[in-house]
């Protein structure tokens, strides 16, 4: 898509859409309470701001960096209450990796957005500065009627930067949320709910409720009917969902689940549901779960087993980032290769030059070696076919000889002659210990001489 249309797309889209985020900014008694409500919001009961408040941004700043020890979303929301017109609030987020990586693609069409650094950081001030005299400058150069842009810039952020480049999964996935006695009336009282969610979740998705003391139980199955919305100025991550039961269940109990076979193990039952709040679940720890709900049940609401494969740690892992970290960077590591997880990249497709995020890109003392593309997931040839055609567009725009498609189900080693990949080694994970040097070494020895 034209760059210069999709932006102006998300631009309209800010400016219809702004109402939804405005927020009040002034310095009156009243008013002060409501930044201090959004504070303790933002970062706990102690976040307070200083007493009293510098009327001018050379003395503010200095002041509220060693108040609140350069956090940069606490420091920016009091900038904002008092300077609304010179100073954004920016809430650093889960979001900041796509925002960033809208920054990267716009920068092109709009010199403004091209920036040092990928994200600003939860205690990055100096780079806060930056982007906020980036976004001031392009919206009231774009907008110059605004007196408080803060809004529209917002939602041009969050709901339009950072959806656009949010990844999404092309499987369903299952969450459990757990949630104390003082929202049981709400869960019981309504089928339809608005929750905290994690970016990642997607239309379809389905939730297990667990309730905690007194009950005790996973009680409840509901499904995601639409995309998670973010809310800057709230607690938790900031994202909500609109969510709609499916159907209550019989209790399946905590001693249930510390008793079970498979379950025992699952991470949130070896911490007691502690710190529980949104956390997402393996295709393996769903399956079981719908083994203890009644077929009735099941049939009567479609609820359905998720196919695995009979081989290595399939359906064990809860997203590609978990695979990641449990089974590609120990076994890079163990092959003592250098690597970059989410390698940036800029690919050509025709005119459009589109920015891109190869899930590892391996290196040694002499250069690169090959890439991975990681998958929650390959079940099926097709499967495999699409995880090796984007392997190998990334392949062929980096100019590695080689690349690798990863998933619990294997490895998969593919050399490339031009357009053309060959399989080289296929091997499960099963396997890999024991074929471990033989894989590094087929590798090494089709890197390019």
């Amino acid at each position: 898509m034209n760059k210069s249309y999709l932006l102006d797309l998300l631009l309209y889209d800010a400016e219809k859409n702004e109402h939804q985020y405005q927020v009040q900014t002034d310095t009156t008694t009243e008013l002060r309470q409501v930044l201090l409500a959004d504070l303790q919001n933002l970062g706990g009961e102690k976040a307070t701001p200083p007493d009293p408040l510098p009327s001018v941004p050379s003395e503010a700043i200095p002041l509220l960096r060693d108040h609140f020890r350069d956090n940069v979303t606490l420091i920016s929301r009091v900038l904002n209450h008092l300077f609304p017109n010179q100073y954004l609030f920016y809430r650093v987020s889960e979001l900041e990796e796509e925002i960033f990586l809208a920054f990267d693609y716009f920068s092109s069409y709009v010199p403004a957005f091209e920036f040092s650094f990928s994200r600003v950081g939860r205690t990055g001030f100096d780079r806060y500065l930056e982007l906020n005299a980036a976004l001031l400058e392009v919206f009231t150069t774009l907008y110059p009627e605004p007196e408080n842009p803060q809004a529209r810039i917002a939602w041009f952020l969050y709901e339009g930067l950072g959806r656009l480049f949010t990844e999404k999964s092309d499987y369903k996935r299952y969450w459990i949320m757990a949630t104390r006695e003082e929202n049981f009336a709400d869960l019981d009282a309504n089928d339809d709910l608005n929750w905290s969610a994690r970016k990642e979740m997607q239309p379809g998705d389905l939730v297990f409720i667990y309730r905690t003391a007194p009950r005790g139980a996973i009680t409840d199955v509901l499904e995601v009917r639409d995309e998670p919305v973010f809310e800057p100025w709230t607690s938790w991550k900031g994202f909500w969902v609109d969510l709609q039961r499916v159907c209550r269940i019989e209790d399946i109990t905590f001693a249930d689940l510390r008793s079970d076979h498979v379950l025992k193990d699952w991470n949130v039952v070896r911490k007691k549901m502690f710190g529980v709040i949104v956390e997402p679940v393996a295709h393996s720890v769903y399956n079981r779960l719908l083994e203890m709900i009644p077929e009735r049940t099941r049939d009567l609401h479609g609820l359905e087993f998720e196919p695995t494969a009979d081989v290595g740690p399939s359906g064990q892992f809860v997203s590609e980032a978990d695979f990641e970290d449990q089974v590609i960077e120990p076994l890079l590591k163990r092959w003592g290769l250098d690597y970059q997880r989410q390698y940036r990249s800029h690919f050509r497709f025709g005119r459009q030059d589109l920015p891109g995020l190869v899930d590892f890109l391996v290196r040694d003392g002499r250069g690169p070696i090959t890439l991975f593309e990681n998958k929650v997931r390959i079940l099926n040839d097709k499967d495999l076919k699409e995880a090796a055609d984007q392997g190998k567009s990334y392949a062929l725009m980096l100019g590695l000889p080689t690349f690798v498609v990863a998933s619990p189900e294997g490895l998969w080693i593919y050399s490339l002659d031009r357009n053309r990949a060959s399989l080289e080694m296929r091997t499960s994970l099963d396997e890999l210990e024991e074929r471990d040097e033989e894989v590094r070494n087929t590798l090494l020895k089709l890197r390019v001489p």
